[in-house]
């Protein structure tokens, strides 16, 4: 073969290279686009880390919306130290005891507190979304709280305490149970909750709850998963639960207020 033959066909061989990494490029940028116009960019790839996420118009849409009361607002507690074991510990606190059904051992007075408890910054996190909730005045009508201290303690320092607590409303992990049934038992209870008008329906809780099988729309994102503050926004319908939005992280919804 002659040096120009080989020659030729290294360039074409570059060329093939380029067209096909090319169309890759073009179609995962396609792909991004249609799941961010889908559910914006609060529900795709942002995350605690992502300094360059800006405040959209969605974002500030729904931030002076909820400020009209009249939602279901599911919350993930603030931060706690991660231990492995978690699970082990949450059962301990929500079914090892006498207290009843929908109460709780209270593990800030036991040996395992630190592990299902707020940390020293998950503390000062509820208490800064409570001082930024007072500030902007969003109106807060039931605080409905899982029986975990971390989810507990959140309600008081950020809502200013809860009005009842439920083994419900605990994440899936210490439990073995059929997703269907879960799946039915939650819908049911958030559907039941008590909304009133011109104030915000509160649940402190955990990821791990909310399904997407729970909504009759398709606004809920394919693996719901909230960082520690973060929110979602639920409507109630006859028809239906209705997921309206989510603010991934607290910061999400506080810099809607903040303009410079």
């Amino acid at each position: 073969m002659s040096k120009t033959i080989r020659s030729v066909l290294v360039i074409l061989a570059i060329l093939s290279l380029a067209i096909v990494v090319s169309a890759s490029a073009v179609y995962l940028y396609e792909k991004r686009k249609k799941i961010k116009s889908a559910f914006g960019p609060q529900t795709s790839d942002v995350n605690s880390a992502d300094v360059n996420y800006d405040a959209s118009e969605m974002d500030i849409y729904w931030a002076k919306e909820i400020l009209n009361g009249g939602y279901i607002l599911h919350f993930r507690h603030a931060e706690r130290d991660k231990w492995l074991d978690v699970q082990m510990y949450d059962a301990l606190e929500s079914d090892v005891h006498q207290n009843g059904l929908d109460e709780s051992r209270y593990a800030e007075n036991d040996y395992f507190g630190d592990a299902v408890c707020l940390n020293e910054r998950g503390k000062v996190q509820a208490k800064a979304i409570g001082e930024h909730i007072k500030y902007v005045g969003l109106p807060i009508g039931n605080v409905i709280s899982s029986v975990s201290c971390r989810a507990r303690q959140t309600a008081e320092l950020a809502f200013g305490g809860f009005d009842s607590q439920h083994r419900r409303l605990l994440h899936k992990g210490p439990y073995t149970e059929k997703p269907h049934i879960r799946t039915q038992q939650l819908t049911e209870f958030y559907q039941n909750l008590d909304v009133e008008e011109g104030v915000n329906t509160i649940v402190s809780g955990h990821n791990n709850v909310i399904e997407c099988e729970m909504f009759i729309n398709n606004k809920c994102p394919n693996k719901p998963r909230l960082e520690e503050g973060g929110f979602y926004i639920f409507s109630k319908s006859d028809d239906g639960l209705i997921f309206e939005y989510e603010f991934h992280s607290y910061h999400h919804f506080s810099r809607a207020f903040f303009e410079r």
